[in-house]
């Protein structure tokens, strides 16, 4: 018996051997396939004067695609209002050099996306999704509010201009700012995952003008969204301070002022703002347009009547858009102009003039009144929102650094 298992034992080795033999001689080494790249991506950015067919021209793109793509996108995005600094991708074909996919970067919330596919290009405009959070400012200022904030980029100059036109009614930030001057601003802040995008709208500000405290509090009434002062009185007034943003004044208003191409002293019943030809210029006020053409030494001049026994003048214009003709009612802020140095001048500025009750009057002095309050029903409400500002204004003591962390920004 023990021969037998012995046996059969030995057997079962030499069967295991041999099995084992046959597998691998059996086996067959196939060579690792190799990867083929059949598309290529070019990524950049914008240049002064590109446009998308420059672009194709320095990529060496088919001019085909590009018909095609600007076929697609008519009705989502116009390709012939490509901004300097957008970034841009490509997905190409490698064998034929034809584009399979173009990304665009439309504004810093959304980009263009364009497709291939069996029956041409497909394109979508695509919005990232947004993430608001609320953030704080402290700013000095030395000299003005544009070249005080913490940077030049983009978004603080924007920044600015939300600042200049909450306060436009109350502070002229061309003959008001004084140096020592302060704002904290409390603001919504737009993330895109961990990408600081820009600021929203400005939910509280703290303005110190030359000692005097201005302070703003967003709030909705009925729909409406405006900006009030801690009693509840709107910060909107019948006229703004200054049609114009961010100049400088070179004539005041004046009983007796030397004219230095008449060389002579006369009456300058208005304000002087000097600015770049081509500024635009706002209406100060809502109200219908009574004259708009060329007025002997007022040169272009569009004069505008509003509610309350107010005229306001805007001379020396080097342009006055079509729409704005006798006749035709205006909202304050609109565009009514722009800059120049027609008529009688010495140089581009904005001759500004305001009439009340017949009587030319000083547009840096007048006292306007105010628009509407917060409704007496919801005052209590108002109330506990600015409490809560103002403890978060308190809080802010510290000039905030450009971009502070805010980790990577994009623009």
């Amino acid at each position: 018996m023990n021969r037998t298992l012995l046996s059969i034992a030995a057997a079962s080795v030499m069967i295991f051997m041999l099995v084992d033999f046959r597998t691998e001689s059996n086996v067959r080494h196939e060579p690792v396939p190799e990867i083929v790249e059949t598309s290529f991506t070019v990524n950049g950015a914008v240049q002064p004067r590109e446009t998308l067919e420059v672009i194709f021209n320095k990529l060496h793109l088919d001019k085909k695609d590009l018909s095609a793509i600007l076929t697609s996108s008519k009705g989502v995005h116009n390709l012939s209002m490509i901004s300097v600094g957008s970034l841009y991708s490509f997905v190409v074909d490698k064998e034929e050099n034809r584009v399979q996919k173009m990304h665009l970067e439309i504004d810093d919330m959304s980009f263009l996306d364009v497709t291939k596919d069996s029956e041409g290009f497909t394109s979508r405009k695509v919005t990232l999704p947004v993430t608001i959070k609320t953030g704080s400012l402290y700013i000095n200022i030395t000299d003005n509010l544009s070249n005080a904030m913490p940077s030049t980029h983009r978004e603080y100059h924007k920044l600015a201009l939300k600042l200049s036109d909450i306060y436009a009614w109350d502070i002229d930030f061309s003959s008001d700012i004084r140096s020592g001057d302060s704002v904290r601003i409390i603001v919504e802040e737009l993330w895109v995952g961990e990408v600081f995008k820009g600021y929203g709208d400005i939910l509280a500000a703290e303005f110190v003008n030359n000692g005097n405290t201005h302070e703003a509090y967003r709030y909705e009434t009925d729909g409406y969204v405006g900006y009030y002062d801690r009693k509840g009185k709107s910060l909107k007034k019948a006229l703004l301070r200054s049609p114009l943003k961010f100049k400088y004044i070179s004539s005041r208003f004046s009983k007796r002022r030397y004219h230095p191409i008449l060389r002579k002293h006369r009456p300058h019943l208005g304000v002087d703002y000097a600015a770049p030809t081509g500024t635009p210029v706002s209406t100060a006020g809502s109200g219908t347009v009574r004259f708009s053409g060329y007025k002997g030494q007022n040169g272009r001049m569009v004069k505008i009547k509003h509610r309350g026994g107010y005229i306001t003048y805007y001379g020396h214009l080097s342009k006055i858009p079509k729409k704005i003709r006798k006749g035709v009612k205006v909202s304050q802020g609109d565009i009514i102009g722009y800059v120049g140095s027609t008529g009688l001048s010495t140089g581009p500025h904005l001759d500004y003039r305001i009439k009340f009750n017949g009587r030319f009057v000083d547009p840096l002095k007048i006292k306007l009144p105010r628009g509407t309050s917060v409704p007496k029903k919801l005052m209590a409400d108002f109330r506990n929102v600015v409490d809560s500002f103002d403890s978060r204004l308190a809080s802010i003591v510290q000039p905030v650094m450009a971009f502070q962390d805010k980790g990577n920004v994009s623009g």
